[in-house]
């Protein structure tokens, strides 16, 4: 045994370290220990190895829900840790060949109006749709910010007068929310600019599942939040929480792969690395990453009961037939788009925002191609120039480019092979941007493709899952990752999740963390009121003391 904290946390990306920097702040010691040499999971930004000078956001940028949150106020990651935030206005534009745009505005009424050039129809039905999902996200998100077994009285309190104030749109939000996303936008719309643009960056589940259509919620975050980008890049988010963790005597250790979790007496009491070394927690241990990889692979064999260990082979990280990938191009020189912004004529940088440019029948198409196991014609996605903004100019050297690209639509099990795969959607992509992005296929000088076994590599995501669980709607809230794990606390004491798996959603939100941290702190609380806290290093030496006196004949005085 090598060292004693009071909770132990696996996994530094932003839940895990947000879950830490609360623990922390609590007066708890923490540890965090992290499989990567670096930490920030899917929150980090890198310099890419291959070309010096060149920087990326490894997967995340946009943190929609982070903003619905008191995460920033609560830890004070401003004002004394200097983390900043700038809101993207327009978030999406919609980029038509002819070259003419439509913005995703904060405000609804400048996006209806914009629409209106398509459809005087489409605009008047968008007025309509988004009153019915602000409605949806006043009701909602308080669920969403509390443990989704044992809620928050005051966030029930929130959504009851959320619900009572809204009742006349009840009926509106069930029938949109159980429909299918094709089925919602193809009543509300006739033209291809909206419906592509409220398909290409959701594609959590097939578009043709009933309850897809409650993906489009993310329309109500937009207009009520904002939705804005971490300057100096998403890095400076796991930076920030490491650096008060640390201020609060807690640490963080990168390079350190958890190869199992140490169990006494039916009680997760540590863990245990790939080099053999074993750190034990008096409280607990937090896991702030694939629940099914921890609670199939890291808990020693026999640890839950045959019918919990069921539930969590079922747990579904590859049944939906596409998968994620991330796609950076370093460029050299500037990438122009002229040709967006002379239509526009309003001044906008066009290259700040979160672009698609496929049309909607090519964005239905290529979900199709995927679940055959196809490398889709048109590879749909979101395109974001990362040195746009101007707290991000350091991401390459000065005068030229990185571009992000983001999709939802690639096969998760290519018939041509991985390899051949990459080569062909990179080369789609870049190909296809161009006449959009001018100048990018000329100005690429090296670019990298994630596709779903790059992701589960680079990000200890099994299944190359971005979300952890599949984000399917019968998974969400007391049943998500499965029933009996929901509460951020579990079924073996001592063990904790966090992480994109967990109550409410993947994405860059923090909600799984702060929930996770509150779970924890009021367990503990109770734990010490009732006198009944769990010593668990102790218990453990207890533990392995009687072992060894079973086995040998003799009390031996050390821990193994």
């Amino acid at each position: 045994m090598t060292e004693t904290v009071d909770v132990i946390v696996v996994g530094a990306g932003h839940n895990g370290l947000i879950s830490a920097a609360y623990l922390a702040k609590a007066g708890l010691k923490v540890k965090v220990v992290e499989a990567y040499p670096t930490p920030g999971g899917m929150t980090s930004t890198t310099e890419v190895e291959e070309m010096p000078g060149y920087k990326v956001n490894d997967a995340s940028i946009q943190p929609s829900l982070f903003r619905t949150t008191t995460i920033m106020k609560d830890l004070q990651l401003e004002e004394r840790y200097g983390l900043k935030m700038k809101v993207i206005d327009p978030v999406h534009l919609q980029l038509n060949y002819d070259g003419s745009s439509l913005g995703l505005w904060r405000d609804a009424q400048k996006t209806a109006d914009e629409l209106a050039h398509w459809s005087r129809k489409d605009a008047r039905e968008l007025l309509e749709l988004y009153r019915v999902v602000h409605a949806a996200v006043e009701i909602g998100v308080p669920m969403m910010q509390t443990n989704p077994v044992r809620p928050d009285i005051k966030q029930i309190l929130k959504a009851t007068k959320a619900t009572l104030k809204h009742r006349g749109e009840l009926l509106a939000i069930g029938r949109w929310m159980r429909c299918t996303q094709i089925e919602a936008l193809e009543d509300s719309f006739e033209s291809d600019p909206i419906k592509a643009c409220l398909l290409i960056g959701l594609p959590f589940m097939s578009y043709d599942s009933d309850l897809s259509g409650w993906s489009m919620i993310y329309m109500g975050i937009i207009t009520k939040y904002g939705v804005a980008m971490f300057e100096g890049g998403t890095g400076e988010l796991p930076a920030a929480l490491i650096r008060l963790i640390e201020d609060h005597g807690g640490s963080v250790q990168c390079g350190t792969p958890v190869e199992e979790l140490v169990v006494r007496g039916g009680r997760v009491v540590g863990v245990r690395t790939d080099d053999g070394e074993e750190l034990y927690a008096r409280r607990g241990v937090l896991t702030a990453f694939s629940p099914k990889k921890v609670l199939r692979d890291l808990l020693p064999a026999g640890t839950l009961p045959p019918a919990l260990e069921r539930r969590v082979r079922h747990i579904p990280t590859r049944s939906r037939g596409f998968a994620d990938m991330k796609l950076d191009v370093l460029c050299r020189g500037r990438i122009r788009m002229d040709r967006i912004e002379k239509w526009r004529g309003d001044g906008l940088d066009c290259r700040l925002p979160a672009n698609g440019y496929h049309a909607y029948e090519e964005v239905v198409a290529a979900q199709a191609a995927c679940k055959r196991g196809e490398v889709p014609a048109h590879v749909p996605g979101l395109m974001q120039i990362s040195t746009a903004l101007p707290s991000n100019r350091h991401f390459a050297p000065e005068g030229h480019d990185v571009a992000w690209f983001w999709s939802g639509l690639t096969p998760s099990d290519p018939k041509v092979g991985w390899d051949a795969a990459r080569e062909e959607i990179a080369r789609t992509v870049i190909s296809q941007s161009d006449h959009f992005y001018e100048g990018i296929e000329e100005l690429d000088v090296y670019h990298r493709v994630r596709l779903l076994p790059d992701i589960e590599e680079r990000h200890f995501a099994l299944d190359g899952s971005v979300y952890h669980v599949d984000p399917l709607i019968t998974r969400f809230g007391p049943l998500k990752p499965a029933a009996g794990f929901a509460g951020y606390s579990t079924p073996v004491p001592g063990l904790f999740l966090t992480g994109s798996g967990t109550h409410p959603v993947a994405g860059i939100s923090g909600m799984p963390g702060q929930n996770a941290a509150r779970t924890m702190l009021k367990l503990f609380r109770r734990e010490d009121k009732k006198g009944t806290a769990a010593h668990a290093v102790e218990e453990a030496r207890h533990w392995d003391r009687v072992v060894e006196a079973d086995e040998s004949g003799a009390l031996q005085e050390s821990v193994r």
